[in-house]
């Protein structure tokens, strides 16, 4: 019985040291071999050295690898931490939090707030350790950028400016979007720098949280404003990342990631996702706001983190940080660099005139500077931001919410000089100079000016045409962006005229390259195959493959993009799209000096000589009784000549059934006697032989006038009136016109 007592307490105690001893680590607690990381552990004392990893312990299917790293944060072997308040403060939920603006997306910001403040999270009682990896470019890292895309509310699927392999087996650059306008962020709500001095400067961010202490006790939901309608040219990038596959076991909940500019955002872990950015196409980074991370046309980095605020991943890694290159959006090395993406033109910034040459625009009184002794505008001197269209510009500060914009709510101060009003007893400013008279418009309104190439039909005179006083000009605001040539096609077909089956091409050459000092393009003039009544096709087309050309349309980006990566050359004709067309009615019978639309247009009236031959005539005047004869029944009794005025659509080249008629015959009468007859009637304008303006018709001619009758030995019954119903023959030629405004010409064409 003394024997077995103390072999008892032997084998107790053996129990009871199995049960103290800490598990053994996991298989992926030890930095993976050939790795190159250094084994950090946690800062504990207390903590008894791991013991011998057991054969028999059962690892994890497949191990994370964090390889290529910039940083990995551990956590305790016991998942809670000691929680002791004299405890040293941990590491940080990603690197730097504290410094950056950091805007929370799609999950709840209230506890990545408080733990970025320095509230309980994981690490905060300071049970954790960093391991620091390799500070260079990491290729793990650069691999997790799988494409760059842009989206624009014209586009229907994101176009890809960046992701394609070449020959070589590098990503390549596509398309260089810096012409492209840029999406606002400004309704984007952010959080402060927790590390941020008390007293900064008022005014941070629109949307952003009021000011507060960095207590993690009270932790207020930062919510968005109201977007803005984003424009049809404002474009917005967006990374697609994908995590590292060797490291995608572990079960993280975040992501953040961080610009080199100060601005952070976080979002649901996810191992393939999306990131926005903004390319700062001059300048440095700015103010950071966390509104929108920043990119460079050179290049920059970003640096991605996965971590967890509660329970750590697979193993006890809290985070893991990698460093991700970004590839410049801009090529100045190669000598075929990536064409730069234009957005499309308007339906009128596309406009075809035969008008006088434009004259260069007025300058805007609004955009004059201000009078001597006005006020200044408010905020803090600065460049300003560019306005959007219709728009007043900003100062720099306002824009972006910086100092002089008032915090939401009107709390904060504001600074000196920031628009705040005038003292009551301040001296009453000057009275404003007279305004500048307002600019007499460079053409008349009731004029008809230049028409869009918007698919419509347009009718004008064929002298402008044959003269070459024609050109096609691209306007709009976005021309001015244009930095490098555009190339368009230009055609100008007739319609009406088949030869060899297909409509006849006017123009040999039609090649056009847009500059912003020379958007115009001139029509040459027409001589072959043009006549004065023609049916034309005018057309303009993107020429995305044309070798003269380093811009491509955004509608065009989608379909050329394989093409203009291709070794082997394309078909440019096949490449080229229809931007703006319109149909043009040359017509020799009305029109101005301009293009007008077919609904200005209408009919015109025309005057025209025409010979009548009256078959028969029944003439009756004020004593029919003693006049013979009443009736003539000759063929061919009077033959005359007249001047014809009826309403005619040169579009559908119809005339009014009926023309108003002045002029004058000669009759024969019998006996010897002859009479004299001028009129005003009315006759049939029916053609029976030709159109247009060949008027060859049938029909009754009526009127009254004055007739002087005489015979062969003189004046027989002198001049009285006469009035007369006549079965005629007309063959007339409308070549002489008179339009609807008043002006009138003879010949085919005349202007003012």
């Amino acid at each position: 019985m003394s024997a077995r007592r103390p072999a008892f307490f032997l084998a107790s105690a053996a129990l009871a040291f199995a049960f103290a001893a800490p598990a053994p680590a996991p298989a992926q607690d030890d930095p993976d071999e050939g790795s190159g990381e250094p084994r950090m552990e946690a800062p504990d004392a207390t903590r008894p050295p791991p013991a011998q990893r057991s054969t028999s312990a059962p690892p994890l299917a497949v191990p994370a690898d964090f390889g290529g790293s910039l940083q990995v944060v551990r956590g305790p072997a016991s998942a809670g931490g000691a929680g002791g308040a004299a405890a040293p403060a941990g590491p940080e939920i990603f690197p730097d939090a504290r410094r950056v603006w950091m805007s929370v997306r799609d999950t709840d910001p209230v506890p990545i707030e408080a733990a970025r403040r320095g509230g309980r999270w994981l690490c905060s009682d300071g049970g954790c350790a960093a391991q620091t990896g390799d500070p260079g470019q990491s290729p793990i890292g650069d691999q997790m950028l799988r494409s760059i895309k842009l989206q624009t509310p014209t586009l229907p699927l994101p176009l890809t400016v960046w992701g394609r392999l070449g020959e070589d087996g590098q990503r390549l650059l596509d398309f260089d979007p810096v012409l492209l306008g840029r999406r606002s962020y400004r309704h984007v709500c952010a959080y402060r720098p927790v590390a941020e001095p008390a007293r900064a400067a008022a005014g941070g961010p629109a949307g952003a949280p009021p000011r507060s202490s960095p207590s993690p006790d009270h932790v207020e939901i930062c919510r968005d404003g109201r977007p803005e309608p984003p424009p049809a040219d404002a474009g917005e990038l967006t990374l697609g990342m994908q995590w590292p596959r060797q490291s995608e076991m572990a079960d993280f909940h975040y992501l953040a990631i961080v610009d080199s500019c100060g601005n952070a955002r976080v979002q649901p872990f996810q191992r393939t996702f999306t990131v926005p950015v903004l390319e700062v196409a001059s300048g440095g980074c700015g103010r950071p706001d966390g509104k929108v991370l920043r990119v460079f046309p050179g290049g920059g980095w970003l640096r991605v983190t996965a971590f967890n605020l509660h329970e750590p991943a697979a193993g006890n890694v809290v985070n893991a940080t990698y460093r991700v290159t970004i590839p410049p959006l801009e090529n100045l090395v190669e000598s075929n660099p990536a064409r730069l993406l234009f957005p499309d033109p308007l339906a009128d910034d596309l406009k075809v005139d035969c008008g006088p040459a434009p004259i260069a625009p007025r300058v805007d009184p609004a955009s004059l500077p201000p009078p001597p002794g006005s006020a200044p505008p408010p905020g803090p001197p600065g460049l300003a931001a560019a306005p959007r269209r219709g728009q007043r510009p900003t100062p720099l500060g306002q824009a972006q919410g910086g100092a002089g914009a008032p915090a939401q709510g009107g709390a904060g101060p504001q600074p000196a000089g920031a628009g705040q009003a005038a003292p009551a007893t301040a001296a009453p400013p000057p009275p404003p100079l007279a305004a500048p008279p307002r600019p007499r418009p460079d053409l008349e309104p009731s004029r008809p000016g230049p028409q869009p190439l918007a698919h419509g039909a347009v009718v004008i005179s064929p002298t402008p045409l044959r003269l070459g006083n024609c050109r096609i000009r691209l306007t709009g605001q976005t021309k001015h962006r244009l930095v490098a040539p555009l190339a368009l096609h230009v055609s100008l077909t007739r319609t009406d005229v088949l030869r060899g089956g297909a409509p006849i091409e006017l123009l040999a050459e039609g090649t056009w390259i847009v500059t912003p000092s020379n958007a115009e393009f001139p029509l040459p003039p027409l001589a072959e195959d043009f006549d004065g009544d023609a049916r034309l096709r005018l057309a303009v087309h993107s020429d995305p493959l044309s070798p003269l050309g380093k811009v491509v349309l955004l509608s065009d980006a989608g379909r050329v993009a394989s093409s203009l990566r291709s070794s082997e050359p394309s078909d440019p004709e096949r490449a080229r799209r229809l931007v703006g067309s319109v149909a043009i009615h040359s017509v020799p019978l009305c029109g101005e000096d301009n293009f007008e639309t077919l609904e200005a247009a209408g009919s015109c009236f025309r005057a025209y000589l025409t010979v009548p031959a009256m078959l028969a005539t029944l003439q009756i005047t004020r004593a029919p009784w003693l006049e013979r004869p009443l009736v003539t029944r000759s063929v061919l009794s009077a033959v005359g000549v007249a001047l014809a005025v009826d309403r005619y659509d040169p579009v559908e080249r119809r005339a009014f059934p009926i023309a108003a008629q002045l002029g004058g015959f000669v009759q024969t009468l019998g006996e010897g006697r002859v009479g004299l007859l001028g009129y005003v009637g009315v006759a049939p304008t029916v053609p029976i032989l030709g159109s247009g303006g060949n008027t060859t018709s049938f029909g009754f001619l009526a009127g009254i006038g004055l007739e002087y009758i005489t015979n062969e030995a003189g004046p027989d019954e002198g001049l009285k009136p006469a009035a007369f119903v006549s079965a005629v023959v007309q063959i007339g030629q409308a070549a002489p016109q008179v339009s609807t405004t008043g002006r009138a010409s003879f010949g085919t064409y005349a202007g003012d």
